[in-house]
């Protein structure tokens, strides 16, 4: 099972405020501590594993750049995240523009399910029932529009509550709730779709 940092863990706080300083040793102890669920964030949200690399790395550039203006208050996963979160939907708004995703190809498909946990390993709101595939539940999560989709990820994978999904969104807590709300109905609707389903 993997570890993962604590949410609001001060230590984090103490780590980015040095980095501010300049300390690039504080900078590595984040990329060690946050890289890999950084990294496994943006592979499910984008279903590349090149793209999500190079996201991440600019993920902790951006960390860097920012921290000498980070506020210590035990809330680094919330603020980390919003830039991961923006880094991703600029991504998805980029691939648009090129018209990446027409036919996104067996390639992102594959990647994508390597990102998942096995199905049984969780069951937001009862939607994702533990008989569903990962390749059933990765294309669900796929099918979804992109903010949905982030909220979902950050949701329940990321497990962050919900005002801390708002946050790293850049929207209300309302907002959030109703993201998180038309996607979990969204991922009802697309495994419901599916044949011999009733």
């Amino acid at each position: 099972m993997e570890t993962r940092p604590p949410p609001g863990d001060l230590e984090d706080d103490a780590l980015v405020v040095a980095a501010g300083r300049g300390d690039a040793r504080a900078l590595r102890v984040l990329v060690e501590r946050w890289g890999a669920r950084v990294l496994a964030f943006l592979q499910r949200a984008l279903g590349s594993r090149a793209d999500a690399e190079d996201l991440a790395q600019e993920t902790f550039v951006r960390v860097y750049r920012a921290a000498p203006r980070y506020r210590p208050e035990g809330r680094f996963p919330v603020w980390l995240f919003r830039i991961v979160g923006n880094l991703a939907r600029q991504e998805i708004r980029r691939r648009r523009v090129r018209g990446f995703f027409t036919g996104a190809g067996a390639a992102s498909d594959a990647a994508l399910l390597e990102s998942l946990p096995a199905p049984e390993a969780y069951d937001p709101e009862g939607v994702l029932r533990a008989g569903e595939t990962r390749a059933t539940l990765a294309g669900a999560i796929a099918r979804l529009p992109d903010r949905q989709r982030l909220a979902i990820l950050l949701r329940y994978f990321e497990n962050l509550r919900v005002r801390d999904v708002a946050a790293a969104l850049g929207t209300s807590e309302d907002a959030a709730e109703s993201l998180l709300a038309r996607g979990i109905r969204g991922l009802r609707q697309i495994l419901c779709e599916r044949p011999g389903r009733g």
